[in-house]
């Protein structure tokens, strides 16, 4: 007895030795090492739905959405409050899709409403309110409510909106990527907080800090000053919270508005979007709704981005308007902003001249 008890410690040991390591591959992107590391972590005993959840996130980094999918399958059924749906067709059914995580979440994955119209009898969006309005919009949602009003739908079905990838078994090759899917009346563009275009030059959004969920998404406000001395740019800055005045003692060339506003309606961002003509952001909700409206969005990257950004790609099969700019190395973003700098002139130059 002794000596399988010693055994079974020693297992366990190994278990969570070999899992620590499997999150130093990961945080390095050394995928290969981390999904052999994770296998072997399970059959030394660690909890199966760890390794499957971090294997989950090498797979997404890697582009194999399918094996991703494997492994959701493999702890579904598991007692999960951000798992809800219970893996049944949506066809004749009143489904409530339900926006739990991030604002920039429900923006990237409420694009799937159109693929759970095409069998569902009636789709309400349960989201955040100050997304509301901006959901409204879409012409195959019937309901949007918020928290406070859910005694008011009647539903046979929910699902979460991070979970319409995998119910729809997406792959690279059937990303819903057709953008816009969210739009903005005209009459909002117009009263909206971008001024009037003075003159020609280019208009440059800017947004350099990303919530505090990740520190490691957003930027000094110093790293952009590259970018805000090159000549014949507008700048608007969108930035909000304690860091919006980031710039004011910094010595820039270019000119920089303030739009960003005190307004939590996510729509009048949208609509100060669609009438700049470039967006340059950390990895921030702002990055996902520009690339849901189409307009052209640059995404600076921290080096162990998130799995929705894949490795080492400059674009993205989510959104056609986006381009990536990933830090080399943890913590350096000199060279993301030095490609900035050096491709920014150009983008503005082929377009006028065609």
């Amino acid at each position: 007895m002794t000596i399988l008890v010693d055994v079974q410690a020693s297992d366990a040991q190994v278990g969570a030795s070999e899992f620590e390591r499997a999150l130093v591959a990961v945080s390095r992107r050394r995928i290969r090492d981390a999904l052999e590391l994770l296998h072997r972590a399970e059959r030394f005993g660690y909890d199966l739905d760890q390794c499957a959840a971090y294997r989950w996130d090498c797979w997404m980094l890697s582009g194999c959405f399918e094996e991703a999918w494997g492994e959701s399958d493999r702890i579904a059924g598991r007692p999960d409050p951000h798992r809800l749906w219970d893996g049944l067709p949506f066809a004749g059914k009143r489904v409530v899709i339900r926006c739990l995580h991030g604002l920039g979440d429900a923006i990237q994955f409420i694009r799937y409403v159109r693929l759970v119209r095409r069998g569902a009898s009636r789709v309400t969006v349960q989201t955040h309110p100050e997304l509301v309005s901006l959901i409204r919009s879409m012409p195959l949602v019937d309901d949007v409510i918020s928290w406070s009003e859910e005694g008011c739908i009647r539903w046979d079905q929910q699902i979460e909106v991070m979970e319409l990838p995998r119910a729809f078994r997406t792959t690279l090759e059937t990303v819903p990527a057709e953008v816009p899917y969210l739009a903005v009346e005209s009459c909002r563009r117009e009263h909206c907080r971008v001024p009037r275009r003075r003159g020609k030059n280019p208009r440059i959004g800017l947004q350099w800090r990303s919530g505090e969920y990740n520190p490691e998404r957003s930027i000094p406000a110093e790293e952009l000053c590259p970018i805000l001395k090159i000549p014949g740019m507008d700048f608007y800055t969108f930035q909000r919270g304690p860091h919006r005045g980031d710039l004011h003692h910094l010595d820039v060339a270019s000119s920089v508005y303030d739009v960003s506003g005190e307004s939590p309606e996510i729509l009048e961002a949208a609509a100060d979007l669609m009438n700049i003509d470039l967006l340059i952001t950390a990895d921030t909700m702002l990055a996902h709704l520009a690339g849901a409206l189409g307009v052209a969005v640059w995404v600076l990257l921290p080096f162990a981005a998130d799995w929705r950004w894949m490795l080492d790609r400059a674009d993205t099969p989510w959104y056609p308007s986006m381009k990536l700019f990933r830090q080399p190395s943890p913590g350096d973003w000199e060279p993301a902003v030095r490609q900035i700098v050096a491709g920014l002139p150009d983008v503005f130059r082929l377009r006028n001249s065609g």
